[in-house]
């Protein structure tokens, strides 16, 4: 039933089923005025043997009128994809609405004229409906879904026609181990993301085995559509499953969907003739990982596929050897995870990124990792955190001032005391918990140190 959207505020009686001679004049009515607001209007083909409507699905693309309004904040006027809200509103008559911005779906409460059903004949419905809703004010819903471009128009025009019959057809895919939406086809790869095969519905109902030509001349009944939906190479009714891992779980009022269930377990109960198992469409083996291979490579996916699938494998492989605790245990580095940083940025560079470091590891194996690692150590300047730990504190400071007064002293901010950079810390020690902010007294030299440890963070990897 219709009006979900305005419960709410306007009661759950106030938005009546539609009887199909009033639906179509809705229908007539709306599509004429949002032609004139978007260059794309549709509305999905329905369900046959409907005796009533909820509501009216109207799918939009590519608005002829965008004011200032239209735009979301931030996005020039001339790229928003909604026309304003407002615009909209007023076309259609809507006493209420409840906007979405962007590429989603707008609802609308139109409201139904006193005796606007009589010429249908459906006038005593009317005034039952009138006398069941708070002040006698009833409403058609009408839900206008933007689309971001003509693409995706037509792929939800096809997806959501006829009922639920896209969610059928979403169920078959899901059967054969893809996954069938709005978006196209994909290959589910978990739990790595999934592989788009293709957003075409012509080249994806072709591969499913299902006629377009059947799908245009339209449907008498839903048997019709679970027929149509069943000639697909890929439905089996004898392995046909509705729950389990991949499967989303339906809403029960989604009628058609689950007698489409019932019919396709009553023909898996029949059975297949004696003789026939041999003409089941698709093998288990199809199924499994030769199907995966044969359907990437009908999309012509398999070269990309394979390659994501390589440098994940490589990713990982890199990471078991070339990781941030393990450049740290080597180097005996403690907790100094921006040594650690130094370290790895080092070795990538020498070894020409990450694919050299892999290469090295194929080439040397764990040891020529772990030497590039120490070699990077040294010519860092970087110390093992049980050094400092055997040293006093004014110790530390001038080990840390004899490795870095070259490199890292500041201009003097007070007489008589040299001041160092976080930086020197970071050069010289392995743990730069070691030594604290502050002035010290080395020999006849006043040394100051500076440390920001906010700024100490653990590399990724």
């Amino acid at each position: 039933m219709g009006g979900n959207a305005f419960a709410a505020i306007l009661g759950p009686n106030a938005f009546p089923r539609m009887p199909p001679a009033v639906y179509a004049a809705l229908k007539s009515r709306m599509l004429p005025k949002l032609r004139d607001l978007y260059l794309h209007t549709a509305v999905p083909f329905e369900a046959p043997e409907k005796t009533s409507y909820g509501d009216l699905d109207i799918v939009v693309a590519c608005p002829k009128l965008v004011g200032d309004a239209g735009a979301p904040e931030g996005v020039p006027v001339d790229a928003a994809v909604n026309v304003p809200h407002a615009v909209v509103q007023e076309a259609v008559g809507a006493r209420h609405v409840n906007p979405q911005q962007g590429n989603r779906t707008s609802n609308f409460a139109v409201p139904i004229a006193r005796g606007e059903w009589r010429p249908f004949d459906h006038g005593k419905e009317e005034d039952e409906a009138r006398r069941k809703a708070e002040g006698g004010d009833i409403f058609y819903q009408v839900d206008v879904n933007v689309c971001a471009n003509k693409e995706e128009f037509e792929r939800v025009v096809f997806f959501h026609g006829y009922g639920d019959l896209g969610m059928i057809m979403g169920l078959i895919a899901r059967n054969a181990g893809l996954a069938l939406g709005e978006k196209g086809l994909l290959l589910p790869n978990p739990p790595n993301p999934h592989a788009d095969l293709s957003q075409s519905f012509d080249e994806i109902t072709k591969f499913m085995g299902w006629s377009m030509d059947a799908w245009r001349a339209g449907f008498r009944t839903k048997r019709d559509i679970f027929e149509w939906a069943g000639s697909s190479r890929f439905f089996d009714p004898k392995n046909f499953r509705t729950r389990g891992e991949g499967f989303t779980k339906v809403k029960a009022e989604r009628k058609m969907y689950g007698e489409f269930v019932e019919w396709a377990l009553a023909k898996a109960a029949a059975g297949p003739a004696a003789g026939d198992e041999e003409e089941l469409k698709v093998s288990e083996e199809e199924q499994r990982l030769t199907f995966q291979n044969r359907t990437l490579i009908h999309f012509n996916k398999k070269e990309e596929f394979d390659a994501i699938h390589d440098e994940r494998t490589r990713r990982a492989r890199l990471k078991q050897v070339f990781s941030g605790s393990r450049v740290r245990d080597w180097a005996e580095l403690g907790e100094h995870w921006k040594g650690v940083k130094l370290i790895m940025d080092a070795v990538r560079e020498k070894y020409g990124g990450d694919r050299g470091v892999l290469k090295l590891y194929e080439e040397e194996g764990e040891l020529g990792v772990k030497s590039a690692v120490l070699n990077a150590k040294e010519q860092l300047g970087l110390l093992s955190s049980d050094v400092y730990q055997r040293l006093s504190e004014a110790q530390m400071v001038k080990a840390v001032v004899t490795r870095n007064r070259n490199i890292f002293t500041i201009p003097r901010k007070e007489p008589g005391i040299d001041a160092y950079r976080e930086d020197a810390l970071w050069r010289g020690l392995g743990v730069a918990m070691l030594a604290r902010q502050g002035t010290y007294q080395v020999g006849n030299r006043r040394i100051r140190i500076h440390t920001n440890f906010k700024e100490i963070s653990r590399p990724e990897g």
